[in-house]
């Protein structure tokens, strides 16, 4: 079977699943091409499978490449994601393939896409075979605001490969003190993410308590020098340190040298740097809207001990507090919880039946 991903092809974790997730395709027989869109045309290969890059321009040319590798490479089956996802379901109509597949990935909450781009939105995806959602609020979503058939969305997890960069052996500069309460925040730097609430709950429990503690802040974007400025306002200057975009190596080493891992975000559709933290064994506080939270078992894990409400400073605070004495958690708990929820060969099975599914 010839099956097309349509990805953005880069470092990140999101491309890293991708990129596995071809490679799995590829051993289980399946004939598989990856195509991004980016600063340079190009053609690699890794291990079987093929990997083409056209150079990003015009809406007309970006429509007109996503037709051609369509037509050249004669897919059964194309996956798309993000801005793939119109031109993919075009296309793949117009050239009559057999399966046409999108993966949606933005709550309605983030994003806020006015009238004419849900209705742009819904238009296209009536000619998707299947939608893959990687949470359950999505697949909600899906069906009640784009009108989608909920018999036909699949809600599928992520898995994370981070553990892959155990070999590159990469610290970051970090010193640590014993004394000191390490509080990690990733992600990126825009106002949904909600890094100021972490900012207050940290400024709050300064005032409470003489146990030195420290805020490191890991990514970049466009509302850092606002963030920088209520840092300074709060007088947390010489607490917070901002470590800007890092590697995934490099969040590797982040996640094992902070004591928890705070994830304020007030909407996640998925939520990667959840389970990158928790597959690693690190402590975490969730914001409750993040969506892979609605994949554990709640009666076997208690979700309520490590979530909270991302608008409510009170509620974070109320977390952390603990932390200042104390571990919160036994070694091991979050990596049984990601082993338990989030086991690779159990999401590729699944993902595998969508993907081939009615597929001669």
């Amino acid at each position: 079977m010839k099956i097309l991903i349509f990805y953005t092809y880069n470092k990140g974790p999101l491309s890293s699943f991708f990129e596995e997730l071809s490679l799995k395709l590829s051993k289980r027989g399946h004939e598989v091409t990856n195509f991004y869109l980016k600063h340079r045309k190009e053609h690699t290969k890794k291990g079987d499978v093929h990997i083409y890059g056209e150079k990003r321009k015009n809406f007309i040319l970006n429509y007109y490449n996503t037709y051609k590798i369509i037509k050249k490479t004669k897919p059964n089956v194309i996956i798309s994601n993000f801005s793939y996802v119109n031109p993919a379901l075009l296309f793949g109509s117009l050239l009559h393939v057999n399966r046409n597949i999108c993966w949606f990935h933005t709550v309605y909450g983030h994003s806020k896409p006015n009238w004419l781009k849900v209705f742009n939105k819904k238009l296209h995806l009536k000619l998707a075979d299947a939608i893959i959602a990687n949470s359950k609020i999505l697949k909600g979503e899906l069906n009640t605001i784009y009108g989608y058939n909920e018999e036909k969305i699949y809600a599928i997890p992520f898995w994370t490969n981070i553990s892959n960069y155990e070999s590159e052996n990469i610290n970051l500069a970090i010193k640590k003190d014993d004394e000191c309460l390490y509080i990690g925040c990733p992600g990126r730097l825009v106002k949904d993410k909600n890094h100021t609430i972490v900012i207050d709950a940290l400024q709050e429990l300064k005032q409470m308590s003489d146990k030195k503690m420290k805020l490191f802040i890991a990514g970049n974007g466009s509302y850092e020098d606002s963030l920088k400025a209520h840092v300074k306002k709060c007088n947390l200057s010489n607490d917070v340190e901002f470590l800007g975009l890092l590697s995934s190596a490099e969040m590797l080493s982040f996640y094992k040298q902070m004591d928890v891992v705070v994830l304020p975000s007030l909407n996640e559709a998925f939520g990667l740097v959840f389970i990158e933290a928790i597959s690693l064994g690190t402590p975490v506080i969730v914001s409750s809207q993040f969506g892979s939270l609605a994949f554990i078992d709640n009666d076997e894990y208690d979700i309520e001990r490590f979530t909270f409400n991302p608008k409510s400073k009170t509620d974070l605070v109320k977390k952390l507090e603990p932390y200042l004495n104390t571990p919160q958690f036994e070694s091991g708990y979050f990596k049984d919880l990601y082993n338990t929820t989030f086991e690779k060969n159990t999401i590729f099975k699944k993902l595998e039946h969508v993907i081939t599914k009615h597929v001669e």
